[in-house]
């Protein structure tokens, strides 16, 4: 499996979870680098690059953002 379809995965995962409160963080050295999640109230996906907070309304933006940040 491809980290292309990972990435997806786990998008399709929180946005059918949004009823729950699910944060996948992504870490390097013990620091968390990304955190993703989706808001039910917001219908998308929030995604959080250091201290930068930004919302994706669709799930090919929030992955393409996902790709470039890991560098998959």
């Amino acid at each position: 499996m491809s980290k292309n379809r990972e990435l997806l995965t786990i998008l399709q995962t929180l946005q059918t979870y949004s009823d729950c409160d699910i944060t996948q963080s992504f870490s390097e050295h013990d620091s968390d680098v990304l955190l993703v999640s989706f808001s039910k109230e917001l219908n998308s996906f929030v995604i959080t690059h250091h201290d930068s907070e930004k919302s994706y309304h669709d799930i090919d933006s929030a992955l393409t953002l996902l790709e470039n940040v890991l560098q998959t």
